[in-house]
């Protein structure tokens, strides 16, 4: 058996995942379990903001997790583990997404609820085991809250996750209104970025019935940065399709402030893409009114569409 338990995100990792897995090895630890908090990818430049905020180290970097002990959050589907996971044993999940195809040999402790972030459902966790949170973790579950549900304003925020955002904005002496606007800038910061790294930067893979789609998604408050170069995008949307063997490979650069946002797609299936989401492309791009969600706008439509 491990002698450790790591507590690890999805791939591509983002503040929510990376803050949950930090938050959640800290209650582990304090119930008396030996937990590392890990990461299954690179930081972004919002997450790595949010560390030198609250003054935390990275979680360590686990490249391959066979033969370890795993507790999974934000995330539930083998396309999006680290690699190695299907030779690993995972003892818990905690996540706010769909229910995936992780399988183990046992019944575990499973938690996933329809909320805006795992930081929510985290909150209510330290709450049931009696363990107080501290500004720090505070700082870091709120970052995870706001960054998941664009400073609650995604479709996905429900009243649970603005109570726990009052809540924790307390504890760890934010404004949260002022706070969420700092994770904005940070999200929106391009930089210098390739076309590629703009299409994986944030970015999941599923399992649609037999089909196996990615959708990648660059939540900016200037979207004509990633619009302006749009025939590198699609020719690096192309090299992954191939890459990956993917049927349809779908990318949402979501406006911010507008709150909507425009889809560009590669690969073979683009008619069961415009069924499942009610849209039309042409010449490869379509706009989305009020779409500011992949989980809850874009997910279930195409899974069903696929199905």
């Amino acid at each position: 058996m491990p002698e450790s338990t790591y507590v690890i995100g999805h791939q591509q990792p983002d503040t929510d995942t990376i803050c949950s897995a930090l938050a959640y090895a800290g209650l582990k630890q304090a119930q008396g379990t030996d937990a590392i908090a890990a990461r299954a990818g690179e930081l972004n430049p919002e997450t790595q903001f949010v560390l030198e905020r609250w003054d935390v180290e990275s979680p360590t970097l686990l490249e391959d997790a066979e033969g370890e002990q795993l507790i999974l959050v934000d995330h539930n589907e083998y396309s999006q583990t680290v690699s190695g996971a299907r030779d690993a044993e995972v003892v818990e999940v905690v996540d706010h997404h769909r229910i995936g195809d992780v399988k183990t040999s046992g019944p575990i402790f499973f938690r996933t609820e329809p909320v805006g972030s795992t930081a929510t459902i985290l909150t209510e966790l330290y709450d049931e085991a009696d363990v107080e949170i501290d500004s720090q973790t505070a700082g870091l579950l709120l970052s995870g809250l706001l960054s998941d549900t664009v400073v609650l304003r995604s479709p996905t925020t429900t009243e649970r996750d603005r109570v726990v955002a009052d809540r924790l904005a307390d504890i760890a002496g934010v404004d949260y209104e002022e706070y969420g606007k700092e994770l904005l800038q940070r999200k929106s910061q391009l930089g210098e970025k390739s076309p590629r790294e703009m299409v994986v930067g944030d970015f999941k893979e599923f399992e649609f019935g037999s089909e196996l789609v990615g959708i990648g998604q660059v939540e900016t408050v200037e979207p004509d940065v990633v619009l302006e170069q749009r025939e590198e995008v699609l020719a690096a949307m192309d090299d992954v399709t191939a890459e990956r063997e993917y049927t349809v490979f779908l990318l949402l650069v979501t406006d911010l402030l507008e709150e909507d946002s425009t889809a560009l797609i590669a690969g073979d299936d683009v008619d069961t893409v415009e069924a499942g989401l009610d849209a039309t492309f042409s010449d490869r791009e379509a706009f989305l009114p009020g779409v500011m969600s992949r989980k809850k706008q874009v997910v279930p439509p195409l899974e069903d569409a696929f199905n």
